[in-house]
């Protein structure tokens, strides 16, 4: 084998093993449907949501939210799940689509919810649908995660009653609130939709990291090992 063809190889070796380890997309993800809430009890439509799934590849989840119109994330507009993965009187973190989309801790300091900024998290939006991906290992799973997670799903908008529009995320200091049903109040922000509209939807922590059947872990080297063996015959008959 030349030294040309042997650089060409390598090179495509190299590509497929960089692509496996840095992009979760290339992994296919688990979807589940937590719950559905009714159609056309808020406006706009952007922010009406019928629809919860959770879903994952091994390394990352993501939360899908589907509207009755094209979800359009900014800062007048926000798009919040809420998670208590560790079976307290409120959550734990929230992922949140806005100006500034996040990862959000919450914790709870003399007697008042604290919201701080946690991780970046990737925010998509196909059709009339908003996803929003986190890494598994930034709320701490599996040590940090209890049994059963309690998801609440809310879409907020900004009200311009004696208002000024905000120039940064509204996240910081809210409210205590009494119970797992409850979510913080996000300062001069009204809640559109909730879903469920009382209580809370409940996944296994099972379900959060389970992996598929097919991972980059999997996949890419079944693609290196048949790329080596083709390129491999193809150079041994062009030797002879």
């Amino acid at each position: 084998m030349s030294c040309g063809k042997k650089g060409i190889l390598l090179s495509i070796l190299l590509s497929l093993l960089i692509l496996s380890s840095t992009s979760p997309l290339l992994a296919d993800f688990i979807t589940v449907l937590l719950g559905t809430d009714p159609s056309g009890d808020a406006h706009p439509a952007s922010l009406d949501i019928l629809k919860v799934y959770i879903a994952n590849n091994g390394t990352h989840f993501k939360f899908i939210l589907e509207c009755r119109g094209t979800p359009a994330p900014s800062f007048l507009r926000v798009y919040i799940v809420w998670m208590d993965t560790k079976g307290g009187p409120f959550p734990d973190y929230c992922l949140v689509a806005d100006g500034i989309s996040g990862l959000y801790e919450i914790e709870v300091v003399d007697g008042i919810i604290i919201i701080r900024y946690k991780a970046p998290i990737v925010v998509t939006v196909e059709d009339k649908r908003i996803h929003l991906m986190a890494k598994l290992s930034d709320i701490e799973y599996p040590s940090g995660v209890k049994e059963i997670v309690g998801v609440i799903a809310t879409t907020h908008q900004f009200t311009l009653k004696g208002k000024e529009i905000p120039s940064r995320s509204p996240f910081g200091n809210g409210t205590l609130p009494k119970g797992p049903g409850y979510i913080p109040k996000i300062p001069h922000f009204k809640i559109k939709d909730r879903a469920p509209d009382t209580g809370r939807y409940t996944v296994a922590r099972e379900v959060i990291p389970e992996l598929p059947g097919i991972t980059p872990l999997i996949f890419i080297p079944a693609v290196i090992i048949a790329i080596y063996v083709i390129y491999k015959k193809k150079f041994q008959k062009d030797g002879k």
